[in-house]
């Protein structure tokens, strides 16, 4: 009886050690910053309770709230690019039936991802650059009237941060997708050739239908990634010109850290906290909870 009460406990044990630390470093933090959102706490002074004050203030502050109209532009474009282009990619390997190729094609696919991001971020700086990259071959194909400064324009710059990672071949929603084609089985591909269907028809009756768990995955994945990194606005135009690349997680950062305001910012966090979830569930809901994900 001790034994197998010793083996049953045995797993939890091997956990413990984990969940002890997700609960000091995760857990903590988040209840940590939705206490302070309801003080006026400031860096280096003494904090005092203001209730709903600060969300109010949230509410009121068109910083803030410009921000959020270009995370949800910045957010459906990296959603659309993260289940498109690997979807189109893993379609297209799919269907090729020469299998030397096909492990080719799919090694060039995966290679990128040891490329550093903050690499992959210079390169497109450099590209963006007024004095290099497009405005240079711009230059040279006499379209110099539209040569400018991408990302210190207001009308371009938000675009420009969008088009970083072309062709949005993420190599790990590749192989998601990749994967997830490979667990389809093979009778349905039997049944679709006696029926003469197109590859399209394969697609859209079998894939399609059949990758929505893993679809559901990457746009899980997408939604959080896009909505509380900051880095890559960080690194390219730090929320300028104007406020016009501003986001809701790189606000909250310069209120805390740039003027101190934690409980302000604190405020601004669980805000963005409380959307990131409803949007996580609202994408679960529509495409299903199917096994398999």
């Amino acid at each position: 009886m001790k034994k197998s009460l010793g083996s049953k406990m045995l797993p939890y044990l091997f956990i413990l050690p984990t969940l002890v630390l997700m609960v000091i470093f995760s857990y903590y933090a988040i209840i940590n910053a939705i206490y302070t959102s309801f003080t006026d706490s400031v860096y280096g002074t003494t904090s005092a309770f203001v209730g709903l004050e600060n969300y109010a203030r949230a509410f009121q502050d068109k910083i803030f709230l410009t921000s959020f109209i270009n995370q949800l532009l910045l957010t459906a474009a990296a959603v659309f690019n993260s289940v498109f282009f690997p979807l189109l990619a893993s379609e297209l390997l799919f269907f090729v039936k020469h299998s030397k190729l096909a492990n080719i094609i799919k090694t060039l696919f995966v290679v990128p991802m040891m490329v550093p991001t903050i690499i992959t971020i210079f390169i497109w700086k450099y590209l963006y650059n007024p004095n290099f990259g497009i405005n240079t071959i711009l230059r040279r194909m006499g379209l110099k009237s539209l040569a400018h400064n991408w990302l210190n324009d207001e009308t371009t710059a938000l675009l420009c941060i969008i088009l970083i990672g072309f062709p949005f071949i993420s190599c790990m929603y590749f192989l998601i997708m990749h994967n997830g084609l490979n667990m389809i089985s093979g009778e349905l591909y039997e049944a679709a050739l006696v029926d003469g269907a197109t590859p399209m028809q394969v697609v859209r009756f079998i894939h399609v239908p059949n990758l929505k768990p893993y679809i559901n995955t990457i746009v899980t994945l997408s939604l959080i990634n896009s909505l509380s990194g900051f880095g890559l606005v960080a690194a390219t135009t730090n929320g300028s010109p104007g406020y016009s690349t501003m986001i809701p997680a790189l606000y909250m950062y310069k209120i805390a850290f740039g003027d101190g305001k934690f409980g302000y910012a604190s405020a601004c966090g669980c805000v963005l906290f409380i959307v990131i979830i409803i949007l996580t569930l609202a994408s679960r809901k529509f495409f299903g909870n199917k096994e398999g994900a």
